[in-house]
């Protein structure tokens, strides 16, 4: 079990719908000692970008804005993303991925 000072939580691809850099959608889980606590939804096509939040983040183990917990794993995500990586989802093949809100 990870540490309340660390605020660290695991992220997962749940499912990834990605038809090119410019269109797709992809569903991640936010994870916390080893229970998904939420789930965030991303689609965007050459017209809109819609990020939705599902979960009641005042209730998390680590309380933060929706805001924060859906722009941290896009973030989390292109640090680790290099060229071997044709779309961003591929980096999960790779790496586990993680946020830690200390940071």
């Amino acid at each position: 079990m990870t540490s309340p000072a660390t605020k660290i939580y695991g992220v997962t691809l749940l499912e990834a719908d990605i038809r090119n850099p410019m269109d797709g959608s992809m569903t991640l889980g936010l994870i916390y000692d080893g229970e998904r606590k939420a789930k965030l939804e991303y689609r965007w096509d050459a017209e809109a970008f819609t990020a939705v939040f599902h979960g009641h983040a005042p209730s998390l183990p680590f309380p933060a804005h929706p805001t924060e917990l859906l722009q941290r794993p896009i973030a989390a995500l292109y640090a680790l993303k290099t060229d071997a990586h044709r779309l961003i989802t591929d980096v999960f093949q790779d790496h586990p991925i993680t946020i830690d809100l200390n940071k």
